[in-house]
């Protein structure tokens, strides 16, 4: 099957496609068929869970009352168990699936005994299982992105150094003479995940540091979870499938090398812009400030990349259900980092810094990017690990509008909220010596894009079951009998290579 993974020409710096066709793709997609077919089904299933508990913290902001009379879904723990569903379980699930394929795929390498994934994988989802229940029992701390109690946490470690090096020995054993920008920020992710969250781990829960270095740590985490973990997986599928669904390189390939590297150098420190106005030294915040602007290098980079790339792509964007969904994360991601950049300012931060404004923000960023570029690379994967096309074809496009949708309602109506939000705490209705707008007065203003940001989630819990009802089915019809992928999945480059 053939691979469309461009490589630069340095002596004339233009692109050529790889050399010769992946001739043993068939067998490398019947190897990672086991760990790619437990992680999709656990991501599918915690989607769901996830949105769930979304819509029940949702209705909570509007209506208190909600579920008021269950201890385990109050507000806190609901929030919490909703952030640690969506991130570690369907998040991390579908990264680890696309890891692993596209490493195996790019290195033209089979994975070695795929059992001992599984057990892995196994592992990892216990853990998130025994997090998401101690938040509800009320375990959890009270840190964004590490909501789980410190219980769950060695053992989500163990279980991802095992994926992890699973997935270098992949890459170390590959036949391919190349490798790939899609590798690099792959590579790059698998191994500045593990140093995140081990020195997360122990500085603020098991052997805590004191005072403002726990904001330092933890604002450090947080922002390096996205940037550093989710924005280069997604960001590797992205220059990986462009090509290969397009049947063209990527337009100005020699560039991504200075994207990565500045992503690389920067990227952890932009955490630091959540500290705007906290009791850390000044030079700190500067600095993350100064690394987010510095960080539109590979954004622009990303944008030369991509953009020239989909040009005159509208033929694809009709009979590809995978492409609409990667150009939309594509398009998410720039408008996310710029959106990243203005928040990031002192005179911003200081009036929208603790508003759903930055809400707004994380969901672009980790839904309109991640998630719809996971969603369009799994529904290109998964046809081919298991042989079979999807059982309900008129599924995608219902997912994919959906999804659309209800992302575009939940970034726009929580940008609006918080907009209003953070103009009416710093706004004195009667100059310099009157009483600020009141806090429950806010609260009113807020509740018509509060019930929007419910609608949304409706909307989404709609789509998401279109995805989960596609990828089930897909799985329980597998019968296991052939790995080879129909003619009516393959792009036309592959159907060449025939």
């Amino acid at each position: 099957m053939a691979s469309l993974s461009p490589q630069t020409s340095t002596s004339r710096g233009t692109i050529a496609p790889a050399a010769s066709p992946n001739a043993d793709g068939g067998s490398i997609d019947a190897s990672a068929r086991l760990p790619v077919l437990l992680f999709v089904s656990a991501s599918a299933g915690w989607l769901l869970v996830g949105t769930v508990f979304a819509l029940i913290s949702s209705f909570k902001l509007h209506s208190p009352g909600f579920l008021g009379d269950w201890e385990f879904l109050t507000f806190g723990r609901v929030k919490g168990a909703e952030g640690t569903a969506l991130t570690y379980g369907w998040g991390f699930n579908a990264a680890f699936a696309l890891v692993l394929w596209l490493l195996a795929r790019l290195s033209r390498a089979e994975i070695g005994n795929p059992i001992l994934l599984l057990v892995a994988g196994l592992f990892w989802n216990f853990g998130v299982l025994l997090g998401t229940l101690g938040i509800l029992a009320g375990h959890g701390t009270s840190l964004e992105w590490m909501e789980m109690p410190g219980y769950a946490g060695p053992l989500l470690f163990g279980a991802y150094l095992f994926i992890g090096t699973w997935a270098l020995l992949t890459f170390r054993a590959g036949k391919s003479s190349q490798v790939f920008i899609a590798q690099w920020y792959l590579l790059a992710a698998l191994l500045w995940f593990p140093w995140m969250f081990s020195i997360a781990q122990i500085m603020l829960l098991i052997d805590p540091a004191r005072g403002t270095v726990q904001s330092l740590v933890h604002g450090w985490y947080s922002h390096g979870l996205v940037t550093l973990w989710f924005g280069p997986v997604g960001i590797g599928a992205i220059y990986y499938f462009l090509p290969k669904l397009l049947s063209r390189p990527i337009s100005n390939y020699y560039l991504s090398v200075y994207g990565f590297w500045t992503l690389a150098i920067f990227g952890g420190w932009v955490g630091a812009t959540r500290l705007i106005g906290g009791p850390v030294p000044a030079w700190v915040v500067t600095a993350g400030i100064a690394s987010s602007y510095l960080i539109a290098v590979p954004i622009v980079v990303l944008a030369v990349n991509f953009f020239p790339t989909m040009a005159g792509s509208a033929a694809a964007l009709r009979r590809d259900w995978s492409f609409r969904f990667i150009a939309v994360g594509a398009v998410a991601l720039v408008l996310a980092s710029v959106s990243s950049m203005v928040l990031s300012l002192r005179g911003v931060a200081s009036v929208f810094q603790f508003t759903f404004l930055q809400t707004a923000q994380t969901n672009l960023t980790m839904y309109g990017f991640f998630s719809m570029v996971a969603f369009g690379s799994l529904y290109y994967i998964l046809p081919r690990v298991t042989g079979r096309s999807f059982p309900l074809p008129s599924l995608l496009g219902f997912h994919f509008w959906t999804s659309l949708i209800g992302c575009g309602l939940s970034v726009a109506g929580l940008a609006l909220a918080g907009y209003e939000q953070g103009i009416a705490m710093n706004t004195l209705p009667g100059g310099a010596d009157s009483v600020a707008v009141p806090f429950l007065d806010i609260v009113q203003r807020l509740l018509p894009y509060l019930f929007t940001q419910t609608l949304a989630t409706v909307v989404l819990i709609a789509a998401h079951l279109a995805f989960a009802v596609n990828v089930g089915w897909l799985i329980l019809s597998y019968a296991g009998r052939t790995s080879t992928v129909p003619s009516s999945l393959r792009t036309p480059l592959e159907a060449a290579a025939r």
